[in-house]
């Protein structure tokens, strides 16, 4: 009995070994930190809407009535002083400074994947952050003295916070395995939800404090936070894995020989074939689509809780938690979705086209059956408060669909087909507010309201129906990654460092040249 219960202690602790092992893989460390750095890149952009408020926001005045000799008064109006510093800009101003980071983002969206591609993530990333977080701190003084400094300080930051996100797909298709890239993607993508739920909040209650001024102690802290994520994403991240000197030899073997990405080296884009590849549109349409729902929940869901239902958008629920569900949901299901969806392409049962659009139709659907409801449940506030949050977590689903299949179409180009995403998603926003406007326009009826989400349920079924007919879950033969359909041994290349399925020789010596110069260069480091 007791040989036999030692013999059990003994297999659980070595159960319990293995997850720990499993789950404290290295690269788990760098998808963290894409994690941070994201939610990093979320919470300055959030954080202004509420912040600006604070910024034009004039005190309080104390009026006195003076009576003069002959009997007239005469009302005296004097600011009463806060100690909180404003600025004098107007509400165009303001709305033209919310405007101004989504300016930088469109100019640079283009480009910004091609440039992570060139010059790798840790470069482009560190910088990124490092200059949005210095700018951030010193915003408030450059506010107070000039309004086209502040929005010229916007638009940059724009500019820097565009390159991030491609940055982070390039990262992901380098440092995941084939296994465990809709996690990892979800994972890192995930910290733009996260920023989205504590951004707003936490600048409120900064705003309202006399802490550091009030609203600028928002600009220092959330800037410094960017400062300290840069310094430590320079240190920690590198380009690749196999330039890493402090990943194990164990676990570089892992990934060169599972990854997607057959090839971390610089090479050129295939502009004519990626641009007419249909699995390529057919992943870009819904991100379009899918911008325009989260332009639909996050700008024009407030004006409808106020003109429709009758409270505003921050008084949803008496504990703030029904205001905040939206982003919790969405946060939870993305990952839940993608682990489950890396299960499934484990298990190979399901081809990872059929789990790409499964996902997609499920998570897309569900948004449009949502927005269809909300039409129906009149003005039961409540129930029309829980049906877009749960529509809007479970859109999140798309994540594990068509929001990770570019790593799988194009491993090599993820960074500049995330840019492209980009785009769409930043079109599709000013798209759908300006459809906002043209159909609810100056007279907010319910009517008009419900015409509005009839017409983005339908765009969102677009998304989904092109997705389903088109896309794949193959890697496209243009992009350097894909395995050719007959594998010729004696004319394999090993200066192409290209690991094909089929091919083990070719791949256990690409292994072991890259795991000697991964010990030449711990060895230098060493010493």
């Amino acid at each position: 009995m007791t040989v036999s219960r030692l013999s059990s202690r003994r297999a659980s602790i070595a159960s319990i070994k293995s997850v720990i092992k499993n789950v404290a893989r290295f690269r788990w460390l760098i998808f963290m930190l894409g994690n941070i750095a994201s939610f990093a890149n979320t919470v300055i952009a959030t954080s202004l809407s509420l912040t600006i408020v604070a910024m034009i926001e004039k005190d309080p005045t104390n009026s006195t009535q003076l009576l003069d000799a002959n009997g007239t008064s005469t009302v005296k109006i004097a600011p009463i002083s806060t100690g909180k510093i404003h600025v004098d800009w107007t509400s165009v101003d303001k709305d033209r400074m919310l405007q101004a980071g989504f300016w930088g983002i469109l100019a640079i969206s283009l480009f910004s994947g091609r440039i992570c591609e060139l010059f790798g993530p840790r470069k482009v990333v560190s910088l990124a952050l490092a200059f949005v977080g210095f700018t951030n701190m010193l915003f408030p003084l450059i506010a107070k003295h000039s309004f086209l400094g502040a929005y010229l300080v916007k638009v940059i930051q724009g500019i820097c916070a565009g390159l991030i996100p491609p940055s982070l797909f390039v990262m992901i298709s380098r440092w995941s395995t084939s296994s465990e890239r809709t996690l990892s993607n979800s994972v890192v993508i995930s910290g733009g939800a996260i920023g989205s739920l504590v951004g707003l909040p936490f600048a409120g209650i900064l705003v309202s404090s006399s802490f550091l001024g009030g609203w600028p102690s928002v600009f220092y802290l959330f800037g410094g936070l960017n400062v300290i994520i840069a310094i430590a994403w320079y240190i920690i991240i590198y380009d690749t894995p196999e330039e890493h000197p402090y990943l194990s030899a164990e676990e570089l073997e892992e990934i060169l020989s599972n990854r997607t990405l057959k090839s971390s080296d610089k090479i050129d884009v295939p502009w004519r074939k990626m641009l007419t590849s249909l699995p390529v549109i057919a992943h870009l349409v819904p991100s379009f689509t899918y911008g325009w729902i989260s332009a639909v929940v996050g700008a024009q869901i407030p004006s409808f809780y106020e003109e429709v239902l009758g409270f505003s958008h921050t008084a949803v629920s008496l504990n703030g938690f029904l205001s905040s569900l939206p982003w919790l949901l969405s946060t939870l299901i993305s990952i839940l979705g993608s682990t489950i969806a890396d299960k499934l392409r484990r298990t190979n049962r399901f081809s990872t086209a059929v789990i790409r659009k499964t996902f997609t139709l499920i998570g897309l659907g569900t948004v449009s059956c949502g927005l269809v409801a909300i039409t129906l449940l009149g003005k039961r506030r409540t129930a029309v408060v829980l049906t877009l949050s749960i529509a809007k977590g479970m859109g999140s689903l798309v994540i594990a669909g068509a929001g990770a299949n570019h790593l799988d179409i194009a491993p090599s180009f993820a960074g500049t087909l995330g840019g492209f995403a980009s785009v769409l998603h930043s079109l599709s926003s000013l798209a759908a507010n300006e459809g906002a406007a043209q159909i609810v326009g100056n007279e907010t009826t319910a009517q008009n309201w419900y015409y509005f989400f009839y017409l983005s349920a339908a765009i969102n079924v677009v998304g989904v129906i092109v997705f389903c007919l088109f896309g794949s879950g193959e890697t496209q033969s243009w992009d350097p990654s894909s395995v050719p359909k007959q594998s010729n041994t004696n004319n394999s290349s090993l200066k192409s460092q290209n690991i094909t399925k089929g091919n083990t020789e070719n791949n256990n010596q690409i292994v072991i040249e890259s795991l000697e110069s991964y010990n030449s260069n711990k060895d230098h480091i060493d010493s």
